[in-house]
Formats: structure tokens, C-alpha cells, sequence
């Protein structure tokens, strides 16, 4: 094996975080731990894969492969009998993740959150899935999580306390995305109904992680937040400046959502910065980027993919940590070198047949890279 450049490694991912967006509120002081990210460390663009579609990205990100090959096509899968459909789910997932390769080599994963992870599986760590933040009941004492969503089962009541109900967002959270709120019925405004499900959605999330992250040991934790795409496609078409054809009402009550919501990530990658040491490398990743200007589309395809059109090509990446260039760009990298980069940090192989590479472009020296023919062929427990 090369020598492990990583003594541990947090991967957090933004859906659909976009530089259009986040360069300006840098500037405007208003997303100040990102900032201090981007001085210590090593950042730029990431090309996404076509179709823009998450749950595939995701997988690619944790796999190094595309769909073809790791199974996972898109948000739904045929139910075994052909009968009908239901949500992905990480049992079509065909190849290794990048937890199981760590699971082989001994190492330890927390993984939360990520798409499609449910039902969990049984790595060496703590693995929460894609349905954990999600409400199924509107009152909160019915609120169960379904089967398959934590292991190991141990933690299962712990971390179901943990979760924030779309019912316990109260007006005080809403005010800074919503400055007019007194003039809306928070009753039937389903605007509003939409952005108290993400902020729970997301506080659901980084409460699990920020508990996992502080309260177990771990040499590697991934962690997936949904929000700032949900936040976009609910709330983009307010975004300034006003176009023509967007209610001016609705334009005034909501044009501040979606910059809130990139500033509200902020304040949560703040707080997993603070509990990670000196040793630790941190990646920051979307799987695409969200257009935020004049290439907004003004209409939809009739099809089920079709707010995918908001899409944009180009994701961010940031990467700091021992060894990484300070205050520098990255070029050229794409959704498929997470995976050969996560296991070049930790001193392992990268597989052959995977289709991406390493970011050798972010570190200071030299880095000589190993491979394997291929991580599927290791025979042994995968925690799979």
C-alpha cells in the first residue's frame, strides 16, 4: 500500500450547491466559514454526468463508476415482480462503495444520509439512511422510522431523538428566509409548508452527524445534505432579479430563500469544522450545480425528470487538510474521482476499471498512486 496521507477523512456533500451562488455571499461576508475554506485549502468546479439525476451521482460519487455500472439509474426502481415501483434502494447499488473497501482494509465509516443508502448496511461504523430525516406522520409521537434505516440497531432510539419535525419549525426559524411572514397563512401556503420540510429535513441530518462525528470513533464519515437543491427548486424562480411572468407578491415574500439556505449550510459546516481536529482531511462536493440567472428554464418538459432542466453542468468542490494546497483552484475534476481520491488519502489502491482519478493536483508533493485491477474481485467482508 502508498503511505496514508489522511489520518481521518470527512466527506460532506450539498446537493446542487452552485459557485453562482456562493461566490457572491462570499463576498458579501455572508457565508464566512466557507471563505476560511477556500484559504486553507484547494477548490473549483466539478463536472456532473448526464442525465443530472442525484441519486446516480451520488453513487458514482461513492463508487468511482457510472450507472451502468454501479445500478443505481435513478429515483425509482422496478418492484421485484414487476408489479409496480418503489424508491431506489442501496440493495440495486451492484458494485462496492467506498465504506465497503474501507470496511475491508479495517477501517471505520459513519455514513449518513447518503443516497440511496436505505436499507442500511452493516459496515464497521454507523451507516443512517437517505429515509431517516424524513417525516411519515404529521404528529410527532407517530413519527417511527421505517426498517433498515440505522445501524447498528443499538443507536436506533438515540439517534430517532435526534430528528427535527417539519412541526417544530416554528416562525423565529422561518423570519430569516421569510422576512414578511406575518403576512402569510402558514397554514395553506404550501411555499411555506415546503421550506419548514427542508430546514427540519436538514437540522435532522447535521443533528445525526454532528452527534456521530463527537460521540464515536471513526476514520471516515460522509455526510449528504439534500436542502440547497430542495431550496432551489422550490424557490429559484423568486430569485433576483424579479423576471417577467413571476408573481410580484410572491416574488417579495420569497427572493431571500434560497441565499438563506446556502447561509444556513454555512452555519452547519461551521459547527463539523469545529469538531473536526488538525488531522483531518475535509472534502466539500456537490454532485451539480443550479442555474441561478438568465438559464433559469421558464417552462418544464412533461416528464417525470423534468426540474432536472435546473440543473446546471458544473458543481464546487472544496478540499483541505494536511498535505493540501492552501488558498488555490482545482481544474478538471468530475463527480467520478471522489471514490480514487478517498482512497488515495488513506493509502489504498484505486481500482482499474473505476473511471475517475485522483486530485493530485491538490496536494503539495508528489503523490504516488497504487492500484488494484479490481476492489469487486477482494473476496472478504464488505459490510455489505
Amino acid at each position: 500500500m502508498s503511505k496514508r496521507l489522511a489520518k481521518k477523512v470527512l466527506l460532506i456533500g450539498w446537493d446542487a450547491a452552485d459557485w453562482k451562488v456562493m461566490y457572491p455571499l462570499i463576498q458579501q461576508g455572508k457565508m464566512p466559514t466557507l471563505a476560511k475554506f477556500l484559504s486553507e485549502g484547494v477548490h473549483g468546479k466539478i463536472k456532473t454526468l448526464d442525465p443530472p439525476l442525484s441519486p446516480m451521482l451520488w453513487t458514482s460519487m461513492a463508487t468511482g463508476y457510472r450507472a451502468d455500472k454501479h445500478g443505481i439509474t435513478g429515483f425509482v426502481e422496478p418492484l421485484a415482480d414487476n408489479s409496480g415501483m418503489r424508491p431506489v434502494s442501496s440493495t440495486s447499488r451492484k458494485v462496492k462503495a467506498i465504506w465497503n473497501i474501507l470496511h475491508q482494509n479495517d477501517l471505520k465509516s459513519n455514513v449518513v444520509g447518503w443516497w440511496p443508502s436505505n436499507p442500511v448496511e452493516p459496515i464497521n461504523g454507523v451507516m443512517v439512511s437517505n429515509l431517516y430525516q424524513q417525516a411519515t406522520k404529521g404528529k410527532i409521537k407517530d413519527w417511527k422510522m421505517p426498517s433498515g434505516t440505522v445501524h447498528p440497531i443499538e443507536l436506533e432510539d438515540k439517534l430517532a431523538s435526534l430528528r427535527v419535525h417539519p412541526y417544530e419549525i416554528t416562525a423565529e426559524h422561518m423570519l430569516p428566509f421569510v422576512p414578511k411572514l406575518d403576512e402569510l397563512d402558514g397554514k395553506t401556503d404550501r411555499t411555506l409548508k415546503g421550506i419548514a420540510k427542508i430546514l427540519a429535513n436538514a437540522a435532522s441530518i447535521h443533528s445525526a452527524s454532528t452527534y456521530l462525528q463527537r460521540e464515536t470513533d471513526w476514520d471516515f464519515m460522509a455526510v449528504y445534505h439534500d436542502a440547497i437543491d430542495h431550496f432551489s427548486h422550490l424557490c429559484m424562480k423568486f430569485h433576483p432579479p424579479h423576471r417577467p411572468g413571476i408573481p410580484e407578491d410572491r416574488y417579495e415574500y420569497f427572493n431571500q430563500v434560497v441565499n438563506s439556505g446556502y447561509m444556513f449550510h454555512d452555519m452547519m459546516l461551521e459547527r463539523s469544522l469545529q469538531l473536526a481536529d488538525e488531522d483531518t482531511t475535509v472534502i466539500l462536493v456537490s454532485d451539480h450545480g443550479f442555474h441561478s440567472d438568465h438559464l433559469r428554464p421558464r417552462y418544464f418538459v412533461k416528464e417525470p425528470a423534468a426540474p432536472a432542466q435546473e440543473h446546471s453542468p458544473y458543481g464546487m468542490v472544496c478540499i483541505k487538510g494536511p498535505g493540501i494546497k492552501k488558498g488555490e483552484m482545482m481544474h478538471g475534476a468530475s463527480v467520478l474521482d471522489v471514490t480514487p481520491t478517498l482512497l488515495t488519502l488513506f493509502g489504498l489502491p484505486v481500482g482499474e476499471n473505476m473511471e475517475g482519478k485522483p486530485w493530485l493536483q491538490a496536494f503539495e508533493e508528489p503523490i504516488k498512486v497504487d492500484t488494484i485491477r479490481d476492489w469487486e474481485k477482494e473476496e472478504g467482508d464488505a459490510g455489505r
